[in-house]
């Protein structure tokens, strides 16, 4: 991930405040990036497959029009904010059916370096965060993404990128180079601290005989781990003590770790793979982008 020249906000017009907001004026105050502020709206109005015979087309319209002319104002209202601190912005309306699309396409037009948009709760029956748009975006937007969640982040908080060295895959290796590449740039950037996390879990059979080959296995696995873990860093600036190995399962070991540092993002890397390999691994993804205590930065290669 290189520098941040041109953000695309994509705002919820159905929320009272949007926190992607904040993290926009954040990171364009920081990188001097311009702003592209964008809502599409999805209102079925537009493509009315009923008909009420009580009720003409001209009642439709106006109401189409009204929904509108409020989601512009929210735009403006925007848009003032960012113009306050001297930060270069415009704002984009679109009336598209599929979101994802149109906000793949706004970034494609705008040449966005980095996607913001946020990810939160829908309702109490429905607890997860990630939304079918949000997954469509991981898949198919080549832009960053910065899924945002609703909380503040940190003063001086970090960023961390979750890595896997033990691959045999070069596109793996080099987008493991990639995000800790984005959180040395993003927290030169925004004046955080950069992370890098490294989580495994050692198979340990039932047919070691003693407790001592299981000790002698379990130290040879985290030299291992170590070893290529040491190999990924050496062309990076990352401290010491900044780096995390741990052994056990993931999604605690992340989630713990991102809590103890006050992380502020998360960044992980997604591949193209075929269907069975999407399945494994999107299941993971979405455990750790619903669990994730802070923002999730999805870069590709």
């Amino acid at each position: 991930m290189q520098n941040i020249h041109n953000i695309l906000v994509v705002i919820d017009p159905e929320l009272e405040r949007d926190f992607v907001l904040d993290r926009a004026l954040f990171i364009a105050s920081q990188t001097q990036a311009n702003v592209h502020l964008f809502i599409n709206s999805t209102n079925t109005l537009n493509q009315r497959a009923f008909s009420y015979k009580a009720i003409g087309s001209q009642f439709f319209e106006k109401q189409r029009e009204l929904v509108t002319q409020q989601y512009k104002n929210i735009l403006r209202a925007a848009e003032l904010e960012f113009s306050n601190l001297k930060i270069n912005t415009n704002i984009l309306f679109s009336e598209e059916h599929n979101l994802a699309e149109a906000i793949i396409k706004q970034a494609r037009d705008c040449n966005c370096d980095l996607v913001l948009k946020s990810t939160h709760h829908k309702s109490k029956s429905h607890q997860r965060w990630v939304s079918n748009t949000d997954w469509r975006l991981i898949r198919k937007c080549s832009s960053p993404l910065l899924l945002v969640k609703a909380q503040q982040w940190y003063e001086g908080g970090s960023i961390v990128a979750a890595v896997d060295p033990m691959h045999i895959k070069a596109d793996q290796s080099r987008l493991d180079h990639a995000l800790i590449a984005g959180a040395e740039n993003l927290a030169a950037s925004l004046q955080q601290t950069a992370h890098v996390f490294h989580c495994y879990y050692p198979y340990v059979s039932s047919l070691f005989p003693s407790a001592e080959e299981v000790d002698e296995y379990l130290t040879e696995v985290r030299v291992q781990h170590t070893q290529k873990l040491d190999q990924l860093l050496a062309s990076h600036n990352i401290d010491i003590d900044s780096v995390k190995l741990t052994q056990g399962e993931l999604l605690p070991a992340l989630t713990n770790y991102l809590s103890q540092i006050d992380a502020n993002i998360l960044i992980i890397g997604a591949l193209s793979r075929n269907v069975i390999e999407r399945a494994i691994i999107g299941n993971t993804a979405e455990k750790i982008l619903d669990d994730c205590p802070c923002d999730v930065l999805i870069l590709k290669t």
